[in-house]
């Protein structure tokens, strides 16, 4: 015959097996939580206006803005009649965003990176009169960034897109192009320039 104890342990033990078992369930259809995932720094946060940006492509061609008093970018090399101010400030707004995609606590050395003899180098100049400059070397493994190293700062590898949408002002200057006047033939083969209002 079984004790009046055992009894009671198995029903204790009956009961705490049931509460994990509804414990498990109530888990399993529970919806989901979200999880924080870290957001993306931005490279910078300048309390000052940007008033000058230079891009070089070291050793190779350059490219130089400045923002004048009214506001408006105007391309100061290579030289040119007209400014496509909207690239400009594209470009302005993209520098703005960049996203740090890894700060790198060990230093695997400059030349690893590709930073001992930059590829690239951006110089901004703010309103304030301090300047910001940008060393940009390789590639990440990934291929998703580049290793760059900003004044007085640490390493960082900052998002490939962003940066490629600034740099392509080196090859293609922010030049805006005036439209060719129309021609249409005259007497005998001519042609006449035709004057639109």
């Amino acid at each position: 015959m079984i004790r009046r104890t055992t009894w009671v342990v198995l029903v204790i033990f009956a009961a705490l097996v049931a509460v994990l078992v509804f414990w498990q369930r109530s888990k399993e259809n529970a919806p989901a939580e979200p999880t924080s995932t870290p957001s993306q720094a931005s490279l910078f946060d300048l309390n000052a206006n940007i008033t000058y940006l230079r891009l070089e492509k070291v050793g190779g061609a350059v490219v130089e803005m400045v923002r004048g008093e009214d506001g408006i970018w105007q391309l100061t090399w290579p030289e040119a009649k007209k400014t496509d101010v909207g690239a400009v400030q594209t470009a302005v707004t993209q520098i703005l965003s960049l996203q740090i995609l890894t700060t790198l606590n060990t230093n695997p050395g400059l030349d690893t990176l590709g930073l001992a003899s930059p590829a690239y180098r951006i110089l901004i100049g703010l309103e304030d009169g301090s300047q910001v400059v940008i060393n940009v070397g390789n590639s990440s493994p990934t291929g998703s960034g580049y290793y760059v190293v900003v004044s007085g700062r640490p390493l960082y590898v900052i998002s490939k897109s962003g940066l490629d949408s600034v740099l392509k002002l080196i090859e293609s200057p922010p030049i805006e192009l005036t439209p060719t006047p129309e021609a249409t033939p005259g007497i005998e083969g001519e042609i006449t320039p035709v004057v639109t209002p």
